[in-house]
């Protein structure tokens, strides 16, 4: 069976070498350890974890738990058990390259190695009953104490463009310091052809924390001990005025519809969307907090409602909620997950229009 390795380079390639030590490369493992549930494993206890780069290997060995020399394949492990922060026992390995190895006469000079026959062995010995029951009451603790996060990253995967969420996150919840977590911060990045939410779980005193810093990002970064150079951003709260004509544009064409010319009000822009079967949308933009997506059918009449009104505070996942069938008996408001952006939310506006349509 070919090695499930897994790659971590990538997570610090835009950090200073010196930044990237043995406590920042598994601390990092630890705290997102818990998206790593579906990666494909050999033990669903151990994760196998590979760098291509000789000065991280040799960072890794110098702070391992216990150092394995394979003699039959003549390549070394860095073991790093598993503890409070983390159920996985890690282990790492160095390659030169994704399609490289190496052998070696004898192990690295550096940390004591206990010299076993092969990768079998080394298997069984790590694949303990003790490291076993660890790892299983660790991931049910941890799906226990982040299920409201779960489920949140699941409402913006189904109901926006996010594709992707990372859950930061370690002991009874707070990344930080392990404690329970009753907040969570959370950013989400795009490019060309994905889009990944970054959620951090956090206490009230490291929430508070979290808010001091000028992004998101920045305080991720300080999770490692890190001080990450990203450039100061501009951070609005509505779409830029001068946005507007090319956002509509680009909705238009998304939906394959025409409209009409958008119109500034006292609490945002006005813009409607004309659909060829003669459904519509209406799409109020003022702020990231105060925003409304209105769905017509084709008599008129508004069958959906997307919005950021603070009046459903029994709706989880607040103030973002929808309203199904709005105004009649068969009303019905549900969490909507949506950012106010409508870029981000096309999905949502797609899925209302398919539900309704279907009727």
């Amino acid at each position: 069976m070919q090695l499930p390795l897994l790659s971590i380079d990538k997570n610090y390639e835009s950090l200073n070498d010196a930044e990237v030590t043995a406590k920042v490369m598994d601390s990092y493992i630890c705290v997102m350890s818990l998206n790593m549930l579906d990666f494909p494993k050999r033990k669903e206890h151990i994760l196998e974890l590979v760098t291509h780069k000789i000065q991280y290997w040799e960072r890794l060995i110098q702070e391992a738990n216990k150092l394995f020399w394979l003699k039959d394949e003549s390549r070394g492990w860095a073991v790093f058990y598993p503890n409070q922060d983390c159920g996985y026992t890690r282990i790492y390995r160095y390659k030169p390259s994704k399609d490289h190895d190496i052998r070696r006469d004898k192990p690295w000079g550096i940390g004591s190695w206990k010299h076993i026959q092969s990768e079998t062995s080394l298997l069984d010995i790590l694949n303990s009953v003790e490291y076993s029951e660890i790892f299983k009451n660790w991931k049910a603790h941890q799906i226990r104490v982040n299920s409201v996060l779960t489920e949140f990253a699941d409402g913006r995967i189904s109901n926006t463009a996010v594709d992707k969420a990372m859950l930061v996150t370690k002991g009874n919840g707070c990344a930080v310091c392990g404690a329970a977590a009753g907040h969570h911060a959370t950013t989400t990045q795009s490019e060309m052809d994905s889009t990944v939410m970054l959620s951090i779980s956090l206490c009230e005193t490291h929430r508070l924390e979290a808010s001091e810093h000028p992004c998101i990002l920045k305080f991720f970064g300080t999770l490692f001990f890190l001080n990450i150079d990203i450039l100061d951003l501009i951070k609005l709260d509505h779409i830029p005025d001068d946005l507007v004509i090319p956002l509509t544009d680009i909705i238009a064409s998304n939906l394959n519809a025409q409209f009409d010319k958008p119109e500034k009000r006292k609490r945002g822009w006005h813009i409607r969307f004309e659909m060829q079967d003669g459904w519509s949308w209406l799409l109020r933009l003022n702020t990231l907090t105060d925003y409304g997506y209105m769905l017509f059918n084709s008599s008129g009449k508004q069958v959906h409602r997307i919005d950021s009104a603070d009046d459903h505070p029994d709706v989880p996942f607040g103030p973002d909620h929808q309203h199904f069938n709005p105004k009649t008996k068969r009303e019905s408001i549900e969490p909507s997950f949506s950012y106010g952006v409508p870029l981000l939310d096309f999905p949502l506006l797609e899925k209302s229009k398919a539900y309704h349509a279907s009727k």
